[in-house]
C-alpha cells in the first residue's frame, strides 16, 4: 500500500516541519484558504487563521444589515404605528446627537 501525502487529501493542512523550513508555504496557503491546520506528527498543533481586512469586515456587516432589512420588509405594520423607515431615521438622529455615548 502506497502512502499518500496528507496535503493531497486535505489541501489546507501543512506540517510544522514545512513551516519551519519555509514560512512562505504557510502564507501562500493562507492566501488560498481562510484557515490552515498545522500538524505536529498526526495531531493538530494549531490553526492558522487569515486576518480579516477592514474591507472584508465592512462588507460582512453590510450584508448582515441588508439581510435584516430584507426580512423586515415583509412585516406589515398597523395603521398609526411608526414605519420602519421612520424608526431608522430616528435611530440615526439619536446616534448623531450622542444619545448612545458611553
Amino acid at each position: 500500500m502506497q502512502l499518500q501525502s496528507i496535503s493531497d487529501e486535505w489541501p489546507n493542512v501543512i506540517s510544522i516541519t514545512k513551516v519551519r523550513e519555509d514560512i512562505d508555504a504557510l502564507t501562500s496557503l493562507l492566501a488560498k484558504y481562510r484557515t490552515v491546520s498545522v500538524l505536529r506528527g498526526q495531531e493538530v498543533l494549531f490553526e492558522a487563521v487569515r486576518p480579516e481586512t477592514e474591507e472584508e469586515k465592512k462588507q460582512r456587516r453590510l450584508r448582515a444589515g441588508q439581510s435584516i432589512m430584507q426580512s423586515t420588509k415583509t412585516i406589515p405594520y398597523k395603521k398609526g404605528e411608526k414605519s420602519l423607515t421612520r424608526i431608522l431615521i430616528e435611530e440615526r438622529d439619536k446616534m448623531r446627537s450622542g444619545y448612545y455615548e458611553i
